[in-house]
């Protein structure tokens, strides 16, 4: 791979008026439009989706299930299961003609994966690519998307998803602008159609047909609704378990809550990954069997617990395990099951937070005796 130009930085400290925010973006956009693009050859995308199924061994459940396996994302080149929909976003809005190659600027709010995988993209086409993430995201993952040559903006957390200073309501400034194009990972239907097309065929494809259980971290919620969509047209009796965080409200939308009755119980989570505060065009809660819900305790000391098992992940991969534990103590999972875990992403990116102790102890994830 060719040097690429690193991508610039700026923070929206939350404290700008609506005026001073807009222009401070304006002003943003137009230097980047400016800016020499990173360029990537094809051939580091022809291989995305091409990903291996493991066997995983836990000698504490291991007669719990017939077998256990993990679809390991982070043979993707940008190290997440996002680089599968990322590509048939963009690839779906050249043909459309939504987004001209080295002309259109793609704009996305992220927290970090998708954002990864759409850098990539606009590498690939000569695009400029421009991230907002909340300011909860990693430094890794941050560093990753600039040496990627995406431009990146870092938002509040800890505010409304409607409030100006949200890293969405900043993406639909951005969208406004002239030559921009916001691919809308939660509510484009490329991002189903893209776990549909491969990741549920490879599911079936690896385990023979004979896999009974898929526990799947949600949050756009694409890979739950194309991977559940596609094994249960090949078997109904496919179980589909979705893991949500506290704080966020997918479960409850599963429990048949309308969206403005439970919008307000959403809360700022620490762990990355999934969850979400709004319900996304692309979660089909009919393919969703049952929800179960990781805390940021659980999910987080899992992650770290996770190279005993012989896999570096992220932390939704430590919140996928626990929903395996949770799932076997609920009957969920019985000794006849066939299960694969999605392990959405690498550790790489989480190596100052989750796998620092001095960060777990900040959080009081651990206890200092």
């Amino acid at each position: 791979m060719k040097e690429t130009p690193i991508g610039s930085l700026i923070y929206i400290l939350g404290n700008e008026t609506k005026e001073e925010l807009h222009e401070k973006l304006d002003i943003y956009i137009l230097q980047i439009k400016k800016h020499s693009c990173a360029h990537v050859d094809r051939k580091y995308i022809d291989q995305i989706g091409n990903i291996p199924l493991i066997n995983l061994y836990d000698p504490l459940i291991n007669n719990r299930y017939k077998s256990l396996h993990a679809l390991d994302i982070s043979y993707n080149p940008a190290l997440s299961i996002k680089d599968i929909m990322a590509k048939e976003m963009v690839d779906d809005a050249i043909k459309e003609g939504l987004i001209q190659p080295g002309i259109t600027t793609i704009v996305e709010a992220t927290s970090g994966n998708t954002g990864a995988g759409i850098a990539l993209m606009g590498a690939v086409y000569g695009n400029n690519t421009v991230l907002v993430v909340p300011n909860k995201v990693s430094k890794e993952k941050i560093d990753r998307l600039l040496k990627f040559g995406a431009h990146v903006i870092v938002a509040p957390t800890k505010v409304a998803s409607n409030d100006i200073y949200s890293y969405y309501s900043i993406r639909d400034y951005l969208g406004t602008k002239k030559n921009v194009w916001v691919p809308q990972q939660y509510d484009n239907l490329s991002n189903t159609k893209a776990h549909y097309l491969h990741t549920g065929p490879r599911i079936w494809e690896e385990t023979k047909g004979e896999v009974t259980t898929v526990i799947i971290p949600t949050g756009t919620s694409g890979t739950v609704s194309g991977i559940g969509r596609y094994l249960k047209e090949k078997n109904k009796k496919i179980k589909i378990i979705g893991v949500d965080t506290i704080g966020s409200i997918l479960y409850l939308l599963k429990m048949g809550y309308d969206l403005k009755d439970i919008q307000h119980l959403s809360h700022s989570y620490d762990i990355q990954g999934f969850g979400e505060d709004i319900f996304p065009k692309n979660l089909d809660l009919s393919v969703i069997d049952e929800y179960i819900r990781v805390s940021d305790m659980s999910g987080l000391t899992m992650t770290r617990l996770l190279p005993a098992l012989g896999v570096f992940q992220g932390q939704s991969s430590g919140a996928s395990y626990v929903a395996l534990l949770e799932s076997i103590d609920k009957g969920l999972i019985t000794k006849k099951d066939i299960v694969v875990l999605m392990f959405p992403d690498s550790a790489i990116p989480y190596r100052n937070d989750v796998f620092n102790d001095e960060w777990m102890l900040d959080k009081k994830f651990l206890i200092n005796y």
